[in-house]
């Protein structure tokens, strides 16, 4: 990520650079007659960085880019804490006078903070909506999120019936130009302008992916910005003819890699998920998915998504980590994936349960996992059941060893439920500390190493009206972690809503750099 210390250190090495450069010649004959003294090795060393002020971006709600006509009633709220002592919030312009709001919209909003004495300003962030019928029917959340300068989100479609909007947030005072990368099925798809988009400073500016070259089912995103940072979201919506088929809200994920861990991935068990897609025997294969006439696959049940941004082909592998350990997901070893191309492996196959999702390559790649909740069939005699779908991101080691969460404050009249999911990939066991953000409650989850846990975040779990959580993990600990939100509604369109809320960095896990002196 780059940030304003990132440019004071490299205007710094560049200065030094210059004077060793002037220097050179005039001691490059000295050196020739005076032996080479030995080099002591330097390794890298922790600098703490400057305390400054730290902006975040909280997305607002699906704006029914994709047309809908039949628009049922939705609850929404957004839910903000600010962490650190002596921090000064602002939230959409207007200062926070407390070190919490809630509100019952979905707008969305910046959130800049300006740390106190010798402490770093961070917060942690909710919104949510939930549409129990209509063609929107589906439930979103999505956490509040820091700025970068290069953003990967794998997910979504830009096929005929769907729409998927990308929206970028500019926080800072300067322009700031974004190269949009769009992956399809087979290969790049060009987007209007080339993908170049001008983001105006304090503003924003939107992207509709389905503007595409191609109508295609499979795609992923990647967000380069020149001239500052910049916080992306992807808001999607579907309609199968007239049936719901989901809405989410998309944060961004990490970075391609050779290793990428997909947690929170909870596969629905058929008794409580009256027609859930999600769920099936333990031994089915992995497969790519139907494909229709024109090529598109067909985008109904769970899935992990790859997408392979290198020149070369990718063969990559695909495991499970689940509560009884790791295993291969059968017809998923060694698969290769084109250069430029995004390819699905379904998970339709897989015995309902609670996992984290291990992808090795040979080329890095990118990832998330799409969870559907399937209801009712609509309309009636349609033969095509209502569905919802939730993606999470794969997600870096280091996030969870310093981290925020907020999810639905459990307590009288809530309705949505969260379950807190930590895959641990490594071979020894971890701990992570789970505690609330005001300090009043902690508890420690070990978890073994080559498996998932999962965590009720229910009033038995926390204090009364606790949502706004922090994590915390010994350094070098590879758990990753995601919270899982389902909601049951009823009447016309009842069934399960479900939503994915990933955890997100601390501030302060960034106020420390690494330096390597060579």
């Amino acid at each position: 990520m780059t940030t304003p210390r990132t440019f004071l250190r490299r205007g710094t090495a560049l200065l030094a650079a210059a004077g060793l450069l002037a220097g050179a010649a005039g001691a490059t004959w000295w050196a020739t007659l005076t032996p080479t003294a030995a080099q002591a090795e330097v390794g890298a060393i922790s600098v703490p960085a400057a305390v400054t002020e730290s902006v975040y971006a909280c997305p607002a709600s699906p704006g029914n880019s994709v047309g809908a006509v039949d628009l049922g009633q939705t609850s929404s709220a957004t839910s903000i804490t600010v962490l650190g002592a002596g921090t000064r919030a602002a939230y959409g312009g207007q200062r926070l006078e407390d070190s919490t709001l809630s509100t019952d919209d979905a707008v969305g909003g910046v959130l800049t903070l300006a740390p106190g004495q010798d402490s770093e300003a961070s917060a942690t962030g909710l919104v949510t909506t939930s549409t129990a019928s209509g063609d929107l029917r589906g439930l979103t959340a999505s956490a509040c999120a820091p700025a970068s300068a290069v953003s990967w989100i794998v997910g979504g479609s830009a096929a005929l019936g769907s729409s998927s909007e990308l929206r970028l947030v500019n926080p800072g005072r300067t322009t700031v130009t974004a190269t949009v990368t769009l992956y399809g099925s087979t290969g790049p798809l060009t987007l209007p302008s080339g993908g170049q988009v001008a983001v105006p400073a304090g503003g924003s500016a939107s992207v509709l992916l389905e503007s595409a070259s191609s109508a295609d089912a499979r795609v992923a995103v990647s967000v380069e910005a020149d001239g500052g940072m910049l916080i992306p979201s992807l808001a999607t919506e579907s309609l199968d003819g007239e049936t719901p088929a989901g809405t989410d809200v998309l944060t961004a994920g990490a970075a391609p890699s050779t290793d990428l861990l997909v947690p929170g991935v909870v596969l629905a068990d058929p008794e409580k998920d009256a027609g859930s897609s999600d769920a099936g025997s333990s031994g089915g294969e992995a497969h790519s998915g139907a494909q229709d006439g024109g090529g598109v696959q067909a985008a109904a049940g769970p899935a992990l998504r790859i997408v392979n941004p290198s020149e070369a082909e990718a063969t990559v592998s695909v495991t499970l980590v689940g509560a009884d350990g790791e295993k291969e997901l059968p017809g998923a070893q060694s698969l290769v994936i084109d250069p430029g191309a995004v390819f699905d492996v379904s998970l339709e196959g897989v015995a309902a349960g609670t996992y984290g999702i291990r992808v090795t390559s040979d080329q890095p790649v990118a990832g998330a996992a799409r969870l559907v909740r399937t209801a009712g069939e609509y309309p009636a005699g349609s033969g095509t059941l209502m569905r919802d779908v939730a993606w999470v991101q794969a997600q870096d080691a280091a996030v969870v060893a310093d981290a925020a969460l907020t999810v639905p404050a459990p307590g009288r009249g809530q309705t949505i439920t969260s379950t807190l999911v930590l895959t641990n990939p490594a071979r020894q066991s971890a701990t992570v500390t789970l505690a609330a953000a005001t300090g009043s409650w902690s508890q420690e989850v070990t978890v073994p190493g080559g498996k998932t846990v999962s965590v009720d975040l229910d009033a038995d779990t926390l204090p009364q009206g606790t949502g706004a959580l922090t994590l915390s993990a010994p350094q070098g600990s590879q758990v990753r972690a995601a919270a899982v939100l389902t909601q049951s509604v009823e009447g016309d369109a009842a069934g399960t809503l479900i939503a994915v809320v990933p955890p997100v960095a601390d501030a302060a896990a960034a106020s420390a750099r690494s330096l390597q002196l060579r």
